[in-house]
């Protein structure tokens, strides 16, 4: 079995490919055996373009399947066989050392179903691509066991291949929240969440807490997950302990909508407005509360439109109807496919210029 897999997704990030996939490959250059696949769910840009230029296995969503970061890593994790499985997203960069590691930790854990890192380094898109690296993490560092998933950074982790196998990859029907929900199967199987208290990544992203950003998670189905995740356990032992972690926030605020909704409804039917008036008094109540908390009353009127989407995003979640996980199609376009010495040699010898295995930049743009 190789020994270690890794999955790229990505979606439009020619801008960062390049610095992704060179950071991934010098994390990896000690590994004896390793593979790296990249997903790509049907870019319009020159993210495929780029990908080829490295020695690594590129495949590409079709433009009928459902298109999601879950489809992106379900069909990476189908493609690979290595004993443990990293996952990246494209607007990241892996930060050297944390791998190494962590599969240490992990050989010496057998229970360990997951390792995530307790944070990130945040920095926008235009971050320089040339920064210096946090402090090596110290060897033989201890990892802490994650009880409670309330809240996890997303998109980047390492998995071991067997706990997969026993209960389940991604849902690449899931819109979100996949990592949670994956998590929760992980414990309740019998497995660890481990977490190494050093980051993992640089994630080059726009500010999320703004109004159009969340407009953009809403078109791009990211507020659907939680709805779809209560939907998919409906009558199952995990229901419970996935409304404890994950959806108690968004439960509540389509409550506190419902409740809005019901209020004018009466006002409109019986022509009475002290419900509603009663209402409109509690939403007062909870944006001085936001505005408080948040030392802003333009946070506070965010942090009450974030609660409005969250709700119409759980019900539309709700009503879409559960399918299996194994009846998405996995007839994936394979654009290169190679192995990796192959590969290399023809990356390095590119127009006759010869270059190092983990420093052949591409132009980036």
């Amino acid at each position: 079995m190789i020994e270690l897999s890794i999955v790229l997704i990505t979606k439009n990030q020619a801008w960062n490919i390049p610095r992704l996939i060179e950071s991934v490959l010098q994390a990896t250059s000690l590994f004896p055996s390793r593979e790296i696949v990249l997903v790509d769910s049907n870019s319009t840009d020159e993210t495929v373009k780029f990908a080829d230029r490295y020695p690594i296995n590129v495949v590409r969503l079709r433009p009928g399947q459902r298109l999601s970061p879950a489809a992106g890593r379900y069909i990476g994790y189908k493609r690979t066989r290595g004993e443990f499985v990293l996952f990246l997203d494209g607007d990241m960069e892996l930060l050297q050392g944390w791998l190494g590691q962590a599969v240490q930790v992990m050989r010496e854990m057998p229970k360990g179903g997951v390792m995530l890192s307790r944070k990130v380094i945040e920095l926008p898109p235009s971050g320089a691509s040339v920064l210096p690296s946090p402090a090596p993490i110290t060897h033989g560092a201890i990892p802490k066991e994650v009880s409670r998933v309330s809240f996890v950074v997303g998109g980047a982790a390492l998995y071991r291949r067997s706990v997969l196998e026993h209960v389940g990859t991604f849902n690449p029907f899931l819109y979100s929240d996949e990592e949670p929900e994956l998590y929760l199967r992980i414990r309740h199987a019998g497995y660890q969440v481990l977490q190494l208290d050093a980051p993992i990544v640089r994630h080059y992203s726009q500010p999320q807490e703004t109004p159009s950003a969340l407009l953009g998670r809403r078109k791009r189905n990211f507020l659907l997950g939680v709805g779809q995740c209560i939907r998919y356990h409906m009558g199952t032992k995990l229901l419970w302990p996935y409304l404890k972690e994950r959806g108690l926030w968004s439960l509540t605020a389509a409550l506190w909508l419902a409740a809005g909704l019901g209020s004018l409804l009466w006002t409109l039917i019986a022509q009475d407005f002290i419900p509603l008036g009663l209402w409109a008094l509690f939403c007062c109540l909870l944006l001085g509360i936001a505005a408080v908390r948040k030392r802003s009353l333009r946070r506070g009127l965010y942090t009450l439109f974030h609660r409005v989407l969250m709700a119409e995003g759980l019900l539309r979640g709700f009503l879409m109807k559960p399918l299996p996980p194994e009846s998405y199609p996995e007839d994936a376009e394979i654009l290169q496919e190679c192995g990796f010495e192959e590969s290399f040699h023809r990356v390095s010898t590119k127009n006759g210029v010869a270059q190092s295995n983990v420093t052949i930049r591409a132009r980036m743009v």
